[in-house]
């Protein structure tokens, strides 16, 4: 072993290391030189019971391999057996470096049925153990060159998206751990204790998995915990992430120009009547839009992404120009036209179908040649085709409107391999952005001038049935345009002279705002390799000289990297 590994001559304590994540911790660490104390109480998966033949088992798996260890198996929800433990690893090996404490206990009792006891046994674990634990720790941690704490948080208590009924108490004493570990952080600097915590997802007992798993490997997890473990962290106050091998950090963050406690530097509101209507502002989410390139396009619109090449397409309405975005951060123009082109898809062949004015077209993307009219819909030239995508047997649907505006005079028009369209619902306004679910069997598209998004159930046939309304935009945001859905079925509208997006859940509610920097979004698609970016279009058209001063990057392309990725777009069948 090289003498440069930092947990050489080390002493840790690794709490729940009988087996699981614990154990291949202290595995871990003895392997590279550490001193390790090993704890568990041997419960089953429950955490029902006490068995002190785990630690027993662990302890001669680690000696038969020349490791340094010894176990304990007292209780850590009281503050004499937290000080035992740590006593024992002074009187073994004369100090004490690291602390991981990865214990914990989960089980279900709805709020209803809460107990006492139940209750008493989630913070024990997770709230008294790493108190008195650091409590007793901290003057040895003091003495050390490279002290770390690692705790443990969870998932499922940290984002409210993974919460499950029944884990009131398992979640108080997971998040309970971020609040020490940002207090122990703060109390540690002058000493240069570092705490940190780790939130994993790992098959192990907890998941009643038995076998080795071939996903969500405990092990891969490990190398995270290592890093905060080791000398090698400067970082403290972080909670590191780690699913199936990969690793992201997180903290709860300050809004940038806050002034605490006196100034949020956010919207003032002075009565429920102005919270309440000022709401949709106060919950700003955090996604930071990232500009992708300089398009600057007039009326950017219909985003789509092609899997096989890793470009972006989209357009530019007044421009009358289809763009492709290549993965080298390139924008070139694929085609350009005397019309106004509003929606755009793939084919099942690699080429475009797409709208100009009231028509829609094939275009056969290599030689950038138009192989294919359908006869135009409307013969006033202020009609033309909108948003559009392809419904999940491979027809083009596409919405068409009047710029005039001439009233309800909109609607839906599908159209099949041959062109041949066909009217699937009316009485729309301004048709904007349309989608469907990941199973194809529910279509949502909106009215921009209702502000309105609608739903309804689309059949294999082409026919819609009876719309309703999935959910009204707030007025003071602007209009909704694009759509794009995530895999969880939350979806995404872009607002148009909002100067954001909005993000709605499978059931219709507003769940996160992410503002832009930019008035005017325009469409959105998921793309990326594993379709985890959000591409945003956006638009000038109609914005005076002072406001393109103050918002010069109004149409240019950007993205945001949602925590849900998105459902891949259906082609159409040539």
């Amino acid at each position: 072993m090289p003498t440069t590994d930092p947990f050489k001559g080390k002493v840790a304590i690794v709490t729940g290391a009988a087996q699981g994540l614990g154990l291949d911790y202290a595995m871990a660490l003895a392997e590279r030189g550490a001193h390790v104390v090993i704890s568990d109480l041997g419960t089953d998966r429950a955490g029902e019971g006490q068995d002190p033949s785990a630690a027993r088992t662990a302890l001669q798996t680690m000696q038969a391999l020349g490791y340094s260890v010894v176990a304990h198996t007292g209780q850590l929800e009281n503050e004499d057996g937290c000080r035992q433990l740590v006593e024992l690893a002074v009187e073994q090996f004369g100090a004490l470096d690291i602390l991981i404490h990865n214990a914990g206990w989960v089980d279900y009792q709805g709020i209803e049925s809460q107990e006492q006891a139940f209750l008493d046994r989630a913070l024990g674990i997770s709230v008294h153990a790493p108190v008195w634990l650091a409590k007793h720790a901290w003057k040895y941690l003091k003495q050390s060159a490279a002290a770390r704490i690692v705790l443990t948080t969870s998932d499922r208590a940290m984002y409210q998206r993974y919460a499950q009924p029944g884990l009131v108490a398992y979640s108080a004493g997971k998040m309970a751990q971020v609040g020490i570990m940002n207090a122990l952080s703060m109390e540690g600097l002058e000493h240069g204790i570092l705490v940190n915590a780790i939130s994993p997802v790992a098959k192990t007992r907890m998941w009643g998995v038995t076998q080795p798993p071939e996903e969500l490997k405990p092990e891969w997890v490990t190398p995270g915990v290592l890093y905060l473990a080791s000398a090698l962290c400067r970082d403290t106050g972080y909670i590191l992430r780690a699913s199936n091998g990969q690793f992201t950090a997180t903290r709860f963050s300050e809004n940038s120009g806050v002034s605490y406690p006196r100034d949020l530097a956010r919207v003032e509101a002075s009565s429920l009547a102005e919270v309440a209507e000022r709401w949709s502002r106060i919950k700003e989410c955090s996604y930071v839009p990232v500009k992708v390139a300089n398009t600057r396009t007039d009326l950017g619109e219909s985003p789509v992404w092609e899997a096989r090449s890793g470009a972006l397409y989209f357009v530019d309405i007044t421009g009358g120009r289809i763009h492709r975005l290549l993965p080298d951060g390139e924008v070139e123009r694929v085609y350009e036209s005397a019309a106004r082109i509003g929606a755009l898809a793939l084919t099942d062949h690699g080429n475009l179908i797409f709208t100009e004015d009231a028509s829609v077209a094939i275009l056969d993307v290599g030689p950038g040649k138009v192989r294919q009219y359908s006869m135009p819909v409307h013969h006033r030239s202020s009609f033309r085709f909108n948003d559009g995508a392809c419904d999940p047997q491979g027809r083009f649907v596409t919405g068409l409107m009047d710029e005039g505006p001439s009233g309800k005079t909109g609607g839906l028009f599908r159209f099949d391999a041959e062109l041949h369209d066909e009217v699937i619902h009316d009485g729309l306004a301004l048709p904007n952005g349309l989608t469907w679910s990941a199973d194809g069997k529910t279509v949502f598209f909106v009215d921009s001038v209702e502000r309105a998004i609608y739903r309804a159930e689309y059949l294999e046939e082409g026919r819609l049935e009876e719309a309703t309304l999935f959910a009204e935009t707030p007025a003071e945001l602007g209009r909704p345009d694009g759509i794009a859905l995530d895999r969880e079925g939350g979806l995404w509208v872009c607002q148009f002279n909002g100067s954001c997006l909005l993000r709605y859940d499978r059931d219709g509610h507003l769940t996160d705002q992410v503002v832009m920097p930019v008035p005017r979004p325009t469409s959105c698609c998921f793309g990326g390799a594993n379709l985890d970016t959000l591409y945003i279009t956006t638009a000038r058209v109609g914005m005076s000289p002072t406001e393109l001063r103050h918002f010069p990057d109004a149409g240019d392309l950007y993205s945001i990297r949602p925590e849900v990725g998105g459902i891949a777009r259906h082609t159409f069948t040539e």
